[in-house]
């Protein structure tokens, strides 16, 4: 592999990272702008739940998008993004966790396994 190939894949391999995370946040963004339109206020007891779902359906299509568009080893990319969410829930559980329902705890940890399925989905999807 000549000097050019091998920074041109350093380069893809750190922004199809870099540019998932802000696709999770993109993704929970819009979960967000779109909670108003359905009815649900800043101080709906559902909106929690909203919220979750669409940072959970973020981690996802992060985890997706560093696995389809990784130059090489989709699942390393995409098992790196899964690190990245599950240490920043994790950290998240252990310092906020008091603060938020315990509904809340469980099923933002419980999800990181599904979470994984991103790195299934992307690859699969990769052109051939």
């Amino acid at each position: 592999m000549s000097a050019l190939s091998l920074a041109k894949t350093v380069v893809l391999s750190v922004l199809s990272v870099v540019v998932a995370l802000f696709v999770l946040g993109m993704v929970a963004g819009a979960g967000g702008w779109v909670a108003p339109w359905v009815g649900l206020s800043d101080s709906s007891p559902l909106r929690l739940a909203w919220d979750l779902g669409w940072t959970i359906l973020g981690g996802v299509a992060a985890i997706a998008f560093a696995s389809r568009y990784a130059p090489a080893r989709p699942y390393v990319h995409g098992g790196v993004v899964w690190a990245v969410i599950a240490s920043a829930s994790v950290y998240a559980v252990w310092s906020l966790g008091s603060d938020y329902p315990f509904w809340f705890v469980l099923t933002l940890l419980v999800s990181l396994p599904f979470q994984a399925i991103g790195a299934w989905l992307g690859a699969r999807c990769r052109p051939r």
